[in-house]
């Protein structure tokens, strides 16, 4: 095409040229879809690059189209039009579904209503799409008045919704045929009518039509059909005598066969066949050929003839090749159903509407067929390029006639269909998080057609003119409405509504009804018959008892085929029989899953309908199941979800999952009950006797070894007496095949279930990717569950492949030989005492150092201890209690009586080293005179300043390395005091290393006779007592207080968010984020906790899009404008300059030291009130906030490459943050968490946690330094060392969780000599060590000197010396390097995922 048609030329500024909203009315075949391509291309322009490149990655475009036909023909179009310009385009439907990855890498989504609503549903935060739609476009905007309508009204309003609190442009453009009310269709889409709305009448029409109405008389319904027939058949003949194509509608699937027979019978008859036959052209032979090799016989018996027909229950390639025979005139006549009309355009001189009943499936009767299909059938006749004009012709019956007149020639006003699903509408916008209370429901009704309609047309709606004129924004209306819907879905325990406040609070009921769809009156049926004891059977009249299937009517004509299908293909007993509408839908529910074969028309369409709908109700039930914690009922629902995706019954055999294998073959496997496990076992030659087939056997061996199959193996860690820890691995039993499991992972769910309660307590959702099932790797699983005395004997894990039936694993947890860890000493009770003053110190230089006049509570009880004795000090206290100033009492006492000595204090983050440095540098050797020297990993200043200096700044790993060879370094033994902050990270990964340490220290006291004090700092411990009998101390020295005796009392709130997802959840977190801090700390300052730099940015984005929304967009910036935007100017992360200007900072690593600090004052003084930082903040700096918000309890790991939890301390430390001792009579902390994870951080967020010792993986390491430095010199040695340590203290208190089997100590001594053996023969394995002749002795060995220096793991010196060559190249040697395996994690973050 050279030029646009008139239409065209006439929108082109406005759509390719501006930005502005559209509406476009114009009659069918006018040329819309390019007007919908010139606002695509404007789009594409506006992420154009100097260079002519695009940026793919910044917009989406979004097509709606009514129906899948549509949908099909559109991505058709789109795609091969911009593929030159490599924008991908992919339909999105029912059918065609796209994974995650597909989505990203699309630039044009083509979807039908209902499947656009369910992905903007899913939340908010898919950040991947809703965020970066930038163009809307929906086509048939007209359709708001039919059923689907509402689908329409909630995505515009969505849409609309979502412009305004984010400020982003998405451009919305409507197309729909010639309506009345266009200005109503336009307000509703926000568009300007005198720039965006453009209203084309008839006269447009490329090509003028000529209309004929044809009223048949007879009322005798076989006469009226047998006329209509006559009728039809010489208009038809009358086209084709003066040359031109027809195509018939008619409004049934089957009729289209039936109307197309009785065409040529009646030429037949009359021996008018010639005129239907086709000139024979040069490639009609070949068109021949393909269509006798399609295997629908009708198709290939009338093609000869002249005659196709087109259905949209046929396959797609015979639709197409009739759609390509028409188009190349090498058929006359194409009997079709409607959704040629809209599916797909293909235009003929005449078209002829035969009969206007229509039965539509969802109503279950027949209807008139619709104005807006009939003017869509019209608008396929003529045809621009050749036709001067069309001819379109309805015959209906005589009544109808004038019915059909009136609505072609004066339209209706269309009106909103909104009302009748206004509570599903509602539960979704509050599941997604839009909407939170009454007047925010208020105002979304605002955007709706319906609230247009409402105000132009009152009375329709039942609102009376009085009520109107007293309340013209309909505001009142509009609440009761709200309120009213609200009560309905509070009863069905969809949402919970407080009715006092206004409140919206979403449930799991009603999340999983607006993420399956299920609509409020089948919630009601669920929460009626719904229970834990249900069979098979029950469940599915429960299913079938569902809204969406109300329509379903039983019919006379279908009773003996129903009957039939009862007797053959239902297996569980069908409730309500074939006389009830119930009854229908389950035994076709069950002759679906049988493959049973239909024949009436009417049930091939319900049955399509009802499979459909079954798949996504049971998929609900089965979530609703999960999150009620029923485990026999979860496993029977997801065993039926895969029943009905499969279409087999569960007791089938698991092979009839493939369908490469003959049925003869799989039916004998199963009449020989051959199971998986025995086929397993056998050989192909066995199998293929077995099934006299003896070539079959290699596939069917194949086969079995495809299911996917997986081997569990728990290990279970008692942390307290109430609580397990299990760690569960599962490995990967099954090949991988991509035709057969797809190129991504096999997806599982695990729950742990208690048999006798029948109670689940714990489920999450894995993916086994395709990855570990290819290289056998196993996948480690942790969490922890609840356990109650008396122990019951079992509990079961079970693990169930989501997919695939027959696959599943159960491993059982014994608690026979569970020995629970000792109950735990009671805490430190805080002493009522007088405050201390500073002057308790006796020494002016100390006391200058403070700015305040008396000690805390805490401080004033331990102060004895510390600064007037030398005994060691375990010291537990929760976050903020001042135990920095406890630490400096101790440093004063070794300044004032050893003044010669050296003080060690090791913090276990550089962030705190840095924090302490900065501090001190001021405090103890600007105005005490004192060297202060740090040493880490970045800072390693020379022996000469280490050995001036009086006190030692610095990390467990280094001062590991350093006092490794402690008899040689004179400083080290100069040491008096060693004191470690936050001890209790012990449990963690870098925990070994502190053990060493202290370990060493010990050691090294009762060597050089000349004792070091040890000072621990902790939060507070739940095993205190074993601690402080490891560090030596008495009872004097151990301070353990309650995680309650905080100088500032603390509120905690936690919320459980569902969601497998780690980013949509983290994304929807945001909205409680901004409500939490409106109703907690509305102008004190708050902090944010999130897990990674992009989540700072996510988070701070989304805050202020809220902000936008606001009254004062800026009322957490508590500075003036004008000087914040100097500020700004300075500052070079460019989010940060967008965020500040709001009053909200962000923190994270990534940061230029001088943002970092510029952010830090700004929120130390109070001119901003939210900082968003990353975790590692909560350790490293001391600012604490009113509010405390912690977003989120996982991370991502790069070196297993996936998300786990934050260890409990860390959470601690964050919540530490919460309550300002100066300003705050209290603190609060909001915890919002993944929600099945809500129980255990309700536990141990309040009662303290145990620290046990993870020595034991790294051990062999530790003793190689050891026997390096020589400390061990013999098996026995070693023995010794192994009781210095926290380890040996924690084994015999808490035997399970190591793996041993009771504590007497033959066993013990039996325990730690394999242990010890087992080292020592990995050491020498690695070349690091030599076992003497007498297996005692040991001598270390060069190789070990190297590794203990250069802190190397002992399997990196082993890879080393394995193979390192002399004359290696460059390339070689670097992947040597990184084949090491250095200490400290090295790990690669996602880049999609934060």
């Amino acid at each position: 095409m050279k030029r646009l048609n008139r239409i065209q030329s006439i929108v082109f500024e406005t759509a390719y040229n501006t930005n502005e909203n559209l509406l476009i009315c114009a009659p069918t075949g006018a040329g819309k879809t390019n007007i919908a391509m010139l606002t695509v291309l404007h789009e594409i322009r506006q992420h154009l690059q100097p260079g002519g490149v695009i940026r793919k990655d910044q917009f989406k475009i979004v097509y709606v189209a009514p129906m899948k036909a549509l949908a099909a023909e559109m991505t058709n179009y789109f795609s091969k039009r911009l593929e030159p310009l490599g924008i991908a385009v992919k339909e999105l439907t029912g059918d065609m579904q796209l994974t995650k990855g597909e989505i990203l890498r699309t630039q044009m989504l083509v979807t039908t209503p209902e499947k656009w609503d369910v992905v903007t549903r899913k939340s908010v935060g898919d950040v991947a799409l809703s965020q970066v739609v930038r163009l809307l476009i929906l086509d048939e905007v007209h359709l708001l008045h039919e059923d689907r309508g509402p689908v329409l009204e909630s995505l515009v309003a969505r849409t609309l919704r979502q412009v305004e609190s984010t400020q982003s442009m998405i451009r919305i453009l409507g197309l729909s045929a010639t309506l009345p009310n266009y200005l109503d269709v336009a307000a509703f889409l926000h568009i300007n009518p005198y720039i965006g709305l453009f209203f084309f009448d008839a006269r447009f029409r490329p090509v003028p039509l000529g209309q004929t109405f044809i009223g048949v008389k007879t009322t005798n319904k076989v006469q009226q059909l047998h006329d209509m027939e006559e009728v039809c058949y010489e208009n038809v003949l009358k086209q084709i005598k003066a040359g031109h194509q027809v195509m018939v509608f008619v409004h049934a699937r089957n009729s289209t066969v039936r109307t197309a027979m009785n065409l040529i019978e009646m030429a037949k008859n009359r021996g008018e066949v010639s005129f239907f036959q086709v000139e024979h052209g040069p490639d009609y032979g070949q068109c021949e050929k393909q269509v006798q090799r399609s295997r629908n016989k009708q198709m290939r018996e009338m093609f000869p003839e002249g005659f196709g027909i087109h259905h949209a229950g046929m396959l797609r390639q015979d639709r197409s090749l009739m759609e390509n025979m028409f188009s190349r005139g090498y058929l006359k006549v194409l009997v079709c159903t409607a959704t040629l009309a809209w599916g797909v355009n293909l235009p003929a001189h005449a078209v002829i509407i035969k009969g206007t009943q229509i039965y539509d499936a969802k109503r279950g009767a027949l209807v008139d067929l619709g104005i807006l299909d009939v003017m869509q059938i019209f608008g396929r006749a003529g045809r621009p390029q050749f036709d001067k004009y069309g001819e379109g012709t309805i015959i209906t019956s005589h009544d109808k006639l004038s019915h059909y007149l009136t609505l072609l020639t004066q339209q209706n006003p269309i009106e909103s269909q909104f009302l009748q699903s206004l509570a599903d509408n509602l539960n979704a916008e509050i599941a997604l998080g839009t909407v939170t209370n009454v007047e925010e429901a208020v105002k979304w009704l605002s955007y709706t057609y319906l609230f247009v309609r409402m105000r132009a047309n009152p009375l329709a709606y039942g609102i009376n003119y009085k009520a109107c004129q007293m309340d013209p924004g309909l505001e009142l209306y509009r609440q009761e409405l709200v309120v009213e819907a609200g009560r309905k879905l509070d009863k069905a325990r969809m949402i919970r509504f407080e009715e006092r406040t206004g409140y919206f609070h979403s449930t799991d009921l009603g999340r999983t009804a607006s993420h399956f769809y299920i609509k409020y009156n089948t919630i009601e049926t669920f929460n009626e018959l719904f229970s834990a004891q249900k069979t098979e059977a029950d469940i599915l009249s429960i299913v079938s008892r569902a809204e969406e299937f109300e329509q379903v009517k039983v019919r006379d004509e279908e009773m003996e085929e129903l009957e039939r299908l009862l007797s053959d293909f239902c297996e569980l007993p069908a409730a309500g029989g074939v006389e009830n509408g119930y009854g229908k839908i389950n035994i076709l529910l069950q002759t679906y899953i049988g493959r049973g074969e239909v024949d009436s028309f009417s049930l091939i369409s319900d049955l399509s309908y009802v499979a459909q709908n079954a798949a996504r109700i049971v998929r609900a039930l089965f979530e609703i199941a999960l999150r009620k914690r029923w485990p026999a009922m979860t496993y029977r629902l997801l065993n039926l979800c895969k029943v009905i995706d499969k279409r087999l019954w569960g007791w089938a055999h698991p092979l009839r999952q493939f369908h490469t294998l003959p049925p003869t073959v799989l039916a004998r496997l199963e009449d020989r009950h051959l199971s998986l496990d025995k086929l397993k076992d056998m050989t192909k030659d066995e199998i293929g006797h077995m099934v006299h087939h003896v070539n079959i056997g290699g596939k069917v061996k194949q086969a079995v070894h495809q299911i996917p199959s997986i081997l569990l193996e728990a290990s279970i860690q008692p942390i307290t007496r109430t609580v397990l820890r299990v760690r569960l691995s599962v490995t990967p039993d099954f090949r991988w095949n991509d035709q057969v499991h797809g190129s991504v992972g096999e997806p599982w769910w695990l729950w742990v279930e208690d048999p006798v309660n029948d109670h689940i307590y714990h489920s999450e959702y894995f993916l086994l990717q395709k990855k570990q099932v290819v290289t056998d790797e196993a996948l480690q699983v942790v969490f922890t569950i609840p356990i109650f005395e008396p122990m019951p004997s079992q509990y079961y894990i079970r693990a169930v492949s989501d997919r695939w039936l027959g696959s599943e694993a159960v491993c059982v947890i014994n608690f026979q030989h569970l020995i629970l860890p000792e109950r735990h000493p009671p805490h430190t009770e805080l002493l009522d005492l007088q405050p201390l003053p500073v002057s308790a110190l006796g020494n002016r230089e100390y006391e200058s150092l403070y700015k305040f006049s008396h000690f805390n509570p805490i401080q004033t009880q331990i102060f004895h201890t510390l600064y007037h004795t030398d005994t060691n000090v375990l010291l537990g206290a929760p976050t903020g209690s001042g135990k920095t100033i406890a630490a400096e009492m101790a440093i004063f006492r070794v300044f004032n009586t050893y003044p010669s000595a050296k003080v060690v204090y090791i913090a276990p983050l550089k962030a705190l080293v840095r924090e302490r440095i900065e501090d001190w540098k001021i405090r103890i050797e600007e105005k005490l005179g004192r060297k202060v020297v740090e040493l880490t990993g970045d800072v390693t200043p020379d022996m000469r300043a280490i050995a001036k200096a009086d006190l030692i700044v610095t990390t467990p790993e280094k001062w590991d390395g350093v006092s490794r060879s402690w008899q040689n370094r004179s400083y080290v033994q100069k040491v008096a005091i060693l004191i470690i902050d936050e001890i209790h990270l012990l449990g963690e990964d870098r925990g070994p290393v502190l053990e060493v340490i202290v370990s060493r220290t010990n050691f090294i006291s009762s060597h050089t006779s000349r004792p070091v004090r040890v000072v621990g700092l902790s939060t507070a411990l739940a095993n205190a007592r074993d601690l402080a009998d490891w560090l030596g101390i008495k009872q004097a020295g151990l301070f353990n207080f309650r995680p309650s005796v905080r100088p500032v009392p603390l509120e905690v709130h936690i919320q459980g968010f569902p969601g497998q997802h780690y980013c949509p959840r983290m994304a929807s977190m945001n909205k409680p984020v901004f409500q939490a801090i409106r109703s907690h700390s509305p102008a004190k300052p708050v902090l944010i906790f999130v897990s990674s730099r992009r989540q700072t940015r996510l988070t701070a984005l989304d805050l202020m899009a809220f902000l936008a929304t606001e009254d004062d967009p800026k009322q957490w910036l508590h500075q003036d404008e004008r000087e914040m935007s100097d500020i700004i100017a300075t500052v070079r992360e460019s989010n940060l300059k967008l965020t500040l200007a709001f009053g909200i900072g962000l923190h994270h690593a990534g940061l230029h030291e001088r943002d970092r600090k510029t952010v830090e004052e700004l929120f130390v003084n109070c001119k901003i009130q939210v900082l968003i930082a990353t975790s590692t903040l909560a350790w490293g700096v001391n600012f604490p906030a009113h509010l405390v918000i912690v977003k989120g309890t996982e991370y991502f790991d790069g070196k297993t490459h996936r998300y786990v939890d934050y260890p409990i301390t860390d959470v601690l430390q964050m919540m530490g943050r919460a309550g300002r001792p100066q300003f705050d009579d209290q603190g609060k902390a909001v915890i919002l968490v993944h929600d099945i994870k809500k129980d255990f951080y309700k536990k141990f967020l309040y009662e303290p946690f145990p620290v046990e010792s993870s020595l034991l993986g790294v051990l062999s390491d530790h003793l190689n330094a050891e026997i390096a430095s020589g400390t061990i010199a013999s098996k026995q040695d070693a023995m010794d060392y192994i009781t210095w340590t926290y380890f040996f203290r924690r084994l015999v208190m808490n035997p399970s969780y190591y793996d041993l089997d009771d504590i007497s100590n033959n066993t013990i001594n039996k325990y730690l000599s394999n242990l010890v053996e087992r080292s020592l023969r990995d050491l020498e394995c690695s070349y690091c060590i030599e076992i003497q002749e007498d297996e005692r002795s040991i001598e270390p060995l060069t190789y070990g000197r190297i590794g203990s220096y250069y802190y190397l793991k002992h399997q990196t010196v082993r890879t080393f010396k394995d193979r390192l060559r002399a004359e290696l190249p460059l390339a070689e040697l670097l992947s040597i390097l990184t084949c090491g395996q250095k200490r400290p994690g090295s790990s690669v973050s996602p880049n999609y995922c934060g």
